[in-house]
C-alpha cells in the first residue's frame, strides 16, 4: 500500500477514535433517544479504554509478533491491566484462578456479550490491512480473554469491515464484506441482517430507525454488542459518508454512545482518511493522548497521537513480509470440556414463603446454625456467580433463600468492601435479622459494581471471621428468574473468601 495513502488512513482512524469518542461520552449510558446538535458539542480531555487497551496491545505485538495467542494477552491483562468493570473485571478473576482463554471470556461471564472488546478492533486492522482474514484472528485472540460468542464475533466483524475499509476507501462494501464472514447460527448475524435488510428496502433512516428501537433498544446492558453494533451498522449505512451526520445518528439511539462514536468516527477515518472531518475540528484534538497511569508507564507506548501513528505504520511494514499465505481459520465459539477450578460454589435453603412458616425457620436456623430436617431437601447448589432460580420457583409466588455467610476475606479493609445484590424480580435482603437493602422494580437484573440494575451495590463492613445469617426474599418470583450477589472492593474487583453455605 503507497505510504501517504496508509499514513493518512491511519492518522484518520487515530484521530477519529479521539474525536468521535469524545463527541458521543456525555451522553453514555442514556436509555432514551437523543437529538444531538453541532453547538451541543463538548469535547473532554479523559482516559478513554476504547483506545487506550489498544495500546497496550502495540506493545504485546512488539514482543509476540504473529505468535500472538489469546493466551498471550492474558498474561498482559494480568501484568498490566489490573482493574477493570463488567467483563474486564470477571476475566481477570477467572485469569486469577488459573482459568485461560478462552475458558476465561466464557465462565461465568454475564456480560460476554458487552462492546468491551468490538472497541478495540482498530489496531488489528490497521497491523494487517491487506489480510482482513489476519485482522479477524488476531482480534479474535484478544477478544477470547473477555467475552465469547457474539461478543468475540463483534470484534472480527469490525476488524474485517475495517481492514477490508482501509484498502478500498469504502463504506457500504466493507460492512457487507464483514457480514458475510459471520456465523449464519449467530444472533450476531441475525440482527445486522435486519439492519441491512431495512437499507436495501429503500426504507427511510427515520422509519429504520423507529423499527431499530422498538427491537432492540430495550436490552437491559447498555453496552451490549448486538444492539450497539446495529446502532453503528445503521449510522455508517445511512450517514454516507458524512462525519458529524453518521456520528448523530449514532448517538441519537442513546446506549453506549462514547463507544458507539468513536467507532464510527474510526471507520470513517480509515475508509476516507482525514478529509472527512470537518475543517474547524481537526484543531481540537491534543496530540499527546490522555491515558490512565498504567497505560502510560509502559515502556515505548506511544504518549502522543503522532507517535502511534508511527509505530502502527511501522509494525504494519514489519508484519506484512511475516504473514503466511494461507487464509487464517474462521471462529468457533469455545465449547467447556473437562473441569475447570471452580471459585463461585454456594449453597442456599429455598423456601416458598406461603408454604413455610419462615419465622420460625429463621428461629431454628439463628439458633441452631443449620437447615432443620424438614427443608432439607430444598437445599441447592450453584457453582456460578449468577444463580439460575428458575427451576425453584412456581409461578407469582413470595420465595425466601436462606444461608450463612462466612467472611474469610482478609485482603480488603472491611470499609472498602462493596456488596452488589440484583436480580430480575423485586427482592430484599436481611443480614442477622436487619434489613440491608430493598428493591422493588421489574428490571431485568445487571449484575455490576459501579452500574447495578434490579437491585443496588453499596459499602458493606463486614470483618474477618465473622459469620451472618442471610436471608434474601424474592416477590411475585417467575421464572426466567436469575439473581446475583457478589462482593468487590472500591476498584471494582471481585473478591473471594465470601461464602455461603448451610448445613444440613
Amino acid at each position: 500500500m503507497e505510504k501517504t495513502f496508509f499514513q493518512d488512513k491511519v492518522r484518520g482512524c487515530w484521530f477519529g477514535k479521539c474525536l468521535a469518542g469524545a463527541i458521543g461520552m456525555p451522553f453514555e449510558g442514556v436509555p432514551y433517544t437523543l437529538s444531538p446538535r453541532e453547538e451541543d458539542i463538548c469535547l473532554r480531555d479523559v482516559p478513554n479504554d476504547d483506545l487506550e487497551l489498544q495500546l497496550v496491545w502495540l506493545d504485546a505485538v512488539k514482543q509476540h509478533r504473529l505468535g500472538l495467542t489469546c493466551r498471550d494477552l492474558a498474561a498482559f491483562w494480568l501484568n498490566k491491566i489490573k482493574h477493570g468493570c463488567d467483563e474486564y473485571s470477571l476475566a481477570i478473576h477467572n485469569l486469577q484462578h488459573g482459568i485461560m482463554p478462552p475458558a476465561s471470556g466464557w465462565k461465568n461471564n454475564f456480560f460476554a456479550n458487552g462492546m468491551g472488546a468490538t472497541i478495540r478492533s482498530e489496531i488489528w486492522a490497521l497491523l494487517f490491512p491487506e489480510r482482513p482474514d489476519a485482522a479477524g484472528y488476531f482480534a479474535r485472540q484478544d477478544a477470547e480473554v473477555d467475552h465469547w460468542g457474539d461478543g468475540v464475533r463483534g470484534e472480527i466483524f469490525m476488524a474485517m469491515a475495517e481492514a477490508y475499509a482501509c484498502t478500498r476507501s469504502e463504506i457500504e462494501p466493507a460492512l457487507r464484506f464483514a457480514f458475510e464472514q459471520l456465523g449464519d447460527d449467530s444472533v450476531l448475524k441475525t440482527e445486522l441482517g435486519r439492519v441491512f435488510a431495512r437499507f436495501d428496502s429503500g426504507m427511510t433512516e427515520a422509519d429504520a430507525r423507529r423499527e431499530l428501537l422498538l427491537t432492540l433498544q430495550r436490552e437491559p446492558n447498555f453496552t451490549d454488542c448486538i444492539m450497539n453494533l446495529s446502532f453503528i451498522v445503521h449510522a455508517l449505512l445511512y450517514g454516507g459518508g458524512d462525519f458529524l451526520k453518521t456520528v448523530f445518528l449514532t448517538i441519537s439511539f442513546g446506549r453506549d454512545t462514547d463507544c458507539t462514536a468513536a467507532s464510527c468516527g474510526a471507520f470513517l477515518g480509515i475508509a476516507k482518511g482525514m478529509e472527512v472531518f470537518p475543517a474547524k475540528w481537526r484543531s481540537l484534538v491534543k496530540d499527546q493522548l490522555c491515558l490512565s497511569d498504567f497505560v502510560s508507564c509502559i515502556p515505548g507506548v506511544p504518549l502522543t497521537l503522532t507517535d502511534l501513528i508511527a509505530q502502527t505504520i511501522e509494525w504494519h511494514d514489519r508484519l506484512a513480509g511475516e504473514l503466511p499465505p494461507e487464509p487464517y481459520p474462521a471462529y468457533t465459539p469455545y465449547q467447556p470440556s473437562g473441569e475447570l477450578p471452580e471459585i463461585d460454589h454456594q449453597e442456599w435453603l429455598i423456601v416458598d414463603a406461603d408454604e413455610v412458616d419462615t419465622a420460625a425457620l429463621e428461629e431454628e436456623l439463628r439458633r441452631t446454625g443449620k437447615c432443620p430436617d424438614g427443608v432439607r431437601g430444598n437445599i441447592v447448589a450453584f457453582d456460578t456467580l449468577f444463580m439460575d432460580l428458575s427451576p425453584y420457583v412456581k409461578e407469582y409466588r413470595t420465595y425466601k433463600l436462606y444461608s450463612f455467610l462466612t467472611v474469610n476475606h482478609t485482603a480488603t479493609p472491611p470499609s472498602a468492601i462493596t456488596l452488589s445484590v440484583t436480580a430480575d424480580t423485586g427482592t430484599r435482603l436481611f443480614m442477622d435479622g436487619e434489613r440491608i437493602t430493598q428493591h422493588y422494580s421489574r428490571q431485568k437484573m445487571l449484575p455490576s459494581f459501579h452500574r447495578p440494575e434490579g437491585g443496588g451495590a453499596f459499602q458493606m463492613p463486614l470483618t474477618h471471621g465473622s459469620t451472618h445469617l442471610v436471608c434474601w426474599e424474592f416477590f411475585f418470583a417467575h421464572a426466567p428468574l436469575r439473581a446475583c450477589i457478589m462482593f468487590g472492593n472500591q476498584y471494582q474487583d471481585h473478591l473471594d473468601g465470601f461464602d455461603f453455605r448451610i448445613r444440613a
